[in-house]
Protein backbone atom coordinates (compact mmCIF):
# COMPACT_ATOMS: atom_id res chain seq x y z
CA UNK A 1 0.00 0.00 0.00
CA UNK A 2 1.14 3.04 -1.47
CA UNK A 3 1.29 6.14 1.33
CA UNK A 4 0.43 9.39 0.13
CA UNK A 5 2.55 12.63 0.91
CA UNK A 6 0.12 13.89 3.64
CA UNK A 7 0.11 10.08 5.54
CA UNK A 8 4.26 10.52 5.25
CA UNK A 9 4.15 13.80 6.87
CA UNK A 10 1.88 12.83 10.12
CA UNK A 11 4.05 9.20 10.09
CA UNK A 12 6.75 11.54 10.57
CA UNK A 13 5.32 14.20 13.13
CA UNK A 14 4.19 11.14 15.25
CA UNK A 15 7.76 9.72 15.15
CA UNK A 16 9.67 12.63 16.03
CA UNK A 17 7.12 13.07 18.55
CA UNK A 18 7.87 9.06 19.65
CA UNK A 19 11.60 10.05 19.63
CA UNK A 20 11.29 13.25 21.85
CA UNK A 21 9.01 11.34 24.45
CA UNK A 22 11.19 8.44 24.55
CA UNK A 23 14.44 10.91 25.71
CA UNK A 24 12.31 13.32 27.95
CA UNK A 25 11.29 10.38 29.91
CA UNK A 26 14.29 8.53 29.58
CA UNK A 27 17.24 11.19 29.62
CA UNK A 28 15.54 14.85 30.50
CA UNK A 29 13.18 13.95 33.60
CA UNK A 30 16.19 11.91 35.29
CA UNK A 31 18.30 14.49 34.62
CA UNK A 32 15.80 16.77 36.37
CA UNK A 33 15.47 14.30 39.40
CA UNK A 34 19.20 13.86 39.94
CA UNK A 35 19.75 17.87 39.85
CA UNK A 36 17.19 18.08 42.30
CA UNK A 37 18.26 15.43 44.34
CA UNK A 38 22.30 17.39 44.31
CA UNK A 39 20.62 20.32 45.19
CA UNK A 40 19.01 18.87 48.24
CA UNK A 41 22.29 17.49 49.40
CA UNK A 42 23.88 20.40 48.74
CA UNK A 43 22.13 22.87 50.92
CA UNK A 44 22.26 20.03 53.47
CA UNK A 45 26.12 20.41 52.95
CA UNK A 46 26.25 24.31 53.56
CA UNK A 47 23.89 24.02 56.52
CA UNK A 48 26.68 21.48 58.11
CA UNK A 49 29.35 23.55 56.90
CA UNK A 50 27.85 26.74 58.62
CA UNK A 51 27.34 24.60 62.07
CA UNK A 52 30.95 23.46 61.68
CA UNK A 53 32.25 27.10 61.02
CA UNK A 54 30.33 28.19 63.94
CA UNK A 55 31.80 25.47 65.97
CA UNK A 56 35.73 25.82 64.76
CA UNK A 57 34.43 30.17 66.22
CA UNK A 58 33.66 28.68 69.35
CA UNK A 59 36.52 26.91 70.14
CA UNK A 60 39.10 28.81 68.84
CA UNK A 61 40.08 29.23 71.90
CA UNK A 62 39.59 25.34 73.02
CA UNK A 63 43.62 24.38 73.85
CA UNK A 64 43.59 27.90 76.51
CA UNK A 65 40.18 26.17 77.44
CA UNK A 66 41.83 22.98 78.22
CA UNK A 67 44.94 24.23 79.84
CA UNK A 68 42.66 26.31 82.61
CA UNK A 69 40.83 23.24 82.96
CA UNK A 70 44.05 21.12 83.46
CA UNK A 71 45.44 23.66 85.64
CA UNK A 72 42.15 23.45 88.10
CA UNK A 73 42.34 19.66 88.01
CA UNK A 74 46.33 19.89 89.00
CA UNK A 75 45.06 22.33 91.98
CA UNK A 76 42.27 19.98 92.99
CA UNK A 77 44.60 17.03 92.88
CA UNK A 78 46.79 19.28 95.42
CA UNK A 79 44.26 17.81 98.09
CA UNK A 80 44.85 14.35 97.38
CA UNK A 81 47.24 11.56 97.76
CA UNK A 82 49.20 10.36 94.36
CA UNK A 83 48.60 6.58 93.09
CA UNK A 84 51.02 5.03 95.68
CA UNK A 85 51.79 1.34 96.89
CA UNK A 86 51.06 0.41 99.90
CA UNK A 87 54.67 0.71 101.04
CA UNK A 88 54.91 4.39 99.79
CA UNK A 89 51.40 4.66 101.87
CA UNK A 90 52.55 3.53 105.11
CA UNK A 91 55.95 5.02 104.72
CA UNK A 92 53.78 8.17 104.83
CA UNK A 93 51.96 7.68 108.30
CA UNK A 94 55.24 6.76 109.51
CA UNK A 95 56.64 10.19 108.58
CA UNK A 96 53.37 12.07 110.13
CA UNK A 97 54.03 9.95 113.37
CA UNK A 98 57.59 10.67 113.30
CA UNK A 99 57.45 14.52 113.04
CA UNK A 100 55.15 14.14 116.08
CA UNK A 101 57.54 11.57 118.30
CA UNK A 102 54.48 9.00 118.28
CA UNK A 103 56.09 5.35 118.27
CA UNK A 104 53.62 2.91 116.59
CA UNK A 105 53.65 -1.14 116.45
CA UNK A 106 52.05 -3.67 114.19
CA UNK A 107 50.64 -1.28 111.29
CA UNK A 108 48.46 -3.04 108.88
CA UNK A 109 47.22 -1.56 105.78
CA UNK A 110 44.26 -2.93 103.51
CA UNK A 111 44.39 -3.53 100.00
CA UNK A 112 43.25 -0.69 97.63
CA UNK A 113 39.22 -0.05 98.05
CA UNK A 114 36.83 2.52 97.17
CA UNK A 115 35.48 4.89 99.63
CA UNK A 116 32.34 6.82 98.79
CA UNK A 117 32.80 10.68 99.76
CA UNK A 118 29.14 12.28 100.03
CA UNK A 119 28.67 15.94 100.83
CA UNK A 120 27.00 17.51 103.69
CA UNK A 121 25.63 20.47 104.33
CA UNK A 122 24.43 22.33 107.88
CA UNK A 123 21.13 23.11 109.25
CA UNK A 124 20.45 25.59 111.75
CA UNK A 125 17.92 24.27 114.04
CA UNK A 126 18.01 27.47 116.39
CA UNK A 127 14.26 28.62 117.21
CA UNK A 128 12.73 31.80 115.31
CA UNK A 129 10.10 33.99 115.88
CA UNK A 130 8.09 35.64 113.18
CA UNK A 131 9.56 39.03 113.29
CA UNK A 132 12.72 37.54 112.58
CA UNK A 133 11.36 35.69 109.67
CA UNK A 134 10.06 38.51 108.51
CA UNK A 135 12.79 41.07 109.10
CA UNK A 136 15.32 38.18 107.35
CA UNK A 137 12.80 37.75 104.13
CA UNK A 138 12.77 41.62 103.91
CA UNK A 139 16.28 42.19 103.86
CA UNK A 140 16.36 38.97 101.04
CA UNK A 141 18.98 36.46 103.21
CA UNK A 142 16.60 35.04 105.28
CA UNK A 143 17.31 31.47 106.72
CA UNK A 144 14.98 29.56 105.01
CA UNK A 145 16.10 30.89 101.75
CA UNK A 146 19.72 29.90 102.37
CA UNK A 147 18.66 26.26 103.14
CA UNK A 148 16.53 25.94 99.98
CA UNK A 149 19.55 27.24 97.81
CA UNK A 150 21.85 24.92 99.49
CA UNK A 151 19.25 21.93 99.20
CA UNK A 152 19.02 22.36 95.60
CA UNK A 153 22.92 22.13 95.23
CA UNK A 154 22.61 18.34 95.89
CA UNK A 155 19.36 18.10 94.16
CA UNK A 156 19.64 15.44 91.26
CA UNK A 157 20.64 17.19 87.50
CA UNK A 158 20.60 15.88 84.24
CA UNK A 159 23.05 17.08 81.96
CA UNK A 160 24.02 16.88 77.96
CA UNK A 161 27.34 15.82 76.65
CA UNK A 162 28.39 17.88 73.33
CA UNK A 163 27.14 15.06 71.04
CA UNK A 164 23.67 15.33 72.77
CA UNK A 165 23.29 12.50 74.98
CA UNK A 166 22.08 13.17 78.60
CA UNK A 167 22.82 11.94 81.81
CA UNK A 168 21.99 12.34 85.33
CA UNK A 169 24.37 13.64 88.20
CA UNK A 170 22.94 12.75 91.76
CA UNK A 171 25.44 14.69 94.57
CA UNK A 172 23.32 13.03 97.29
CA UNK A 173 25.12 9.86 96.14
CA UNK A 174 28.33 10.51 96.51
CA UNK A 175 31.44 10.46 94.70
CA UNK A 176 33.73 6.91 94.70
CA UNK A 177 37.55 7.31 95.70
CA UNK A 178 40.18 5.08 95.77
CA UNK A 179 41.84 4.29 99.55
CA UNK A 180 43.94 2.77 101.81
CA UNK A 181 43.00 2.05 105.02
CA UNK A 182 46.04 1.93 108.20
CA UNK A 183 45.47 0.82 111.65
CA UNK A 184 48.15 0.32 113.91
CA UNK A 185 48.88 0.66 117.95
CA UNK A 186 50.72 3.95 118.97
CA UNK A 187 52.10 5.23 122.08
CA UNK A 188 52.97 9.14 123.53
CA UNK A 189 51.85 11.64 125.18
CA UNK A 190 48.37 13.51 125.06
CA UNK A 191 49.95 16.41 123.56
CA UNK A 192 51.26 14.85 120.30
CA UNK A 193 48.20 12.77 119.62
CA UNK A 194 46.29 15.99 119.53
CA UNK A 195 48.75 17.47 117.44
CA UNK A 196 49.20 14.66 114.85
CA UNK A 197 44.80 14.65 114.38
CA UNK A 198 45.24 18.53 113.91
CA UNK A 199 48.15 17.87 111.50
CA UNK A 200 46.12 15.75 109.60
CA UNK A 201 43.60 18.76 108.50
CA UNK A 202 46.67 20.99 107.99
CA UNK A 203 48.93 18.64 106.10
CA UNK A 204 49.12 19.12 102.00
CA UNK A 205 47.60 16.73 100.85
CA UNK A 206 45.06 16.44 103.66
CA UNK A 207 43.21 13.47 102.20
CA UNK A 208 43.91 11.42 105.27
CA UNK A 209 41.35 10.96 107.84
CA UNK A 210 40.46 9.28 111.19
CA UNK A 211 38.34 6.65 110.82
CA UNK A 212 38.42 5.56 114.40
CA UNK A 213 40.94 6.52 117.93
CA UNK A 214 40.57 4.34 120.44
CA UNK A 215 42.76 5.66 123.69
CA UNK A 216 43.22 2.35 125.90
CA UNK A 217 45.60 3.53 128.77
CA UNK A 218 46.40 6.70 130.54
CA UNK A 219 49.41 7.00 132.55
CA UNK A 220 51.17 9.78 134.30
CA UNK A 221 49.78 12.67 136.17
CA UNK A 222 46.93 12.63 138.63
CA UNK A 223 43.32 13.70 137.16
CA UNK A 224 41.09 13.00 140.19
CA UNK A 225 40.35 16.47 141.81
CA UNK A 226 39.23 17.33 145.57
CA UNK A 227 35.48 17.39 145.49
CA UNK A 228 35.30 19.77 148.15
CA UNK A 229 37.22 22.25 146.28
CA UNK A 230 35.62 24.76 144.70
CA UNK A 231 37.80 24.83 141.90
CA UNK A 232 37.25 23.19 138.29
CA UNK A 233 37.71 19.54 137.53
CA UNK A 234 40.41 20.09 135.17
CA UNK A 235 43.72 18.37 136.45
CA UNK A 236 46.14 20.74 138.03
CA UNK A 237 49.50 21.26 137.28
CA UNK A 238 52.41 18.98 138.42
CA UNK A 239 56.12 19.56 138.48
CA UNK A 240 58.37 16.62 137.45
CA UNK A 241 62.28 17.81 137.05
CA UNK A 242 62.26 21.25 137.62
CA UNK A 243 59.06 21.47 134.96
CA UNK A 244 55.82 22.15 134.65
CA UNK A 245 53.16 19.21 134.39
CA UNK A 246 50.00 19.36 132.06
CA UNK A 247 47.20 16.97 130.95
CA UNK A 248 49.19 17.13 127.43
CA UNK A 249 52.16 15.64 129.18
CA UNK A 250 50.01 12.40 130.42
CA UNK A 251 51.72 9.51 128.38
CA UNK A 252 48.61 7.41 126.59
CA UNK A 253 48.64 4.68 124.18
CA UNK A 254 45.78 3.58 122.18
CA UNK A 255 44.93 1.91 118.37
CA UNK A 256 44.20 4.55 115.34
CA UNK A 257 42.83 3.72 112.09
CA UNK A 258 43.24 6.12 108.90
CA UNK A 259 42.16 6.49 105.60
CA UNK A 260 44.19 7.72 103.00
CA UNK A 261 42.40 9.11 99.74
CA UNK A 262 44.32 8.65 96.87
CA UNK A 263 44.19 9.75 93.11
CA UNK A 264 45.75 9.30 89.61
CA UNK A 265 47.91 12.39 88.85
CA UNK A 266 45.86 13.81 85.69
CA UNK A 267 47.76 13.69 82.36
CA UNK A 268 48.80 17.14 81.02
CA UNK A 269 46.93 16.84 77.50
CA UNK A 270 48.78 17.65 74.20
CA UNK A 271 48.13 19.55 71.10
Amino acid sequence: MKLNHRDRVLITILFVAIVWAVGIFVFIVPAFQELGTKKDELNSLQVTLSEKQDQIEKDKDLPQRIEEEFAKSEELAKNFYNEQTTQQATDTVDQLLDDQKLTNTDMKIGELKVTTLKPFTYVSKDPTADIDNKATEYEKIGASSVVDSRAQQFDPQTKTTNDGAQYTVDPRAGLGMRSYEISFHFEGVYGDVQKFCEQLTKNVPNSMLVSKLEITDVTGMDRTSDDSSSSSSAPESKKEDGKEKTIDDNEIEGDITVTIIIIKKPTKPEF
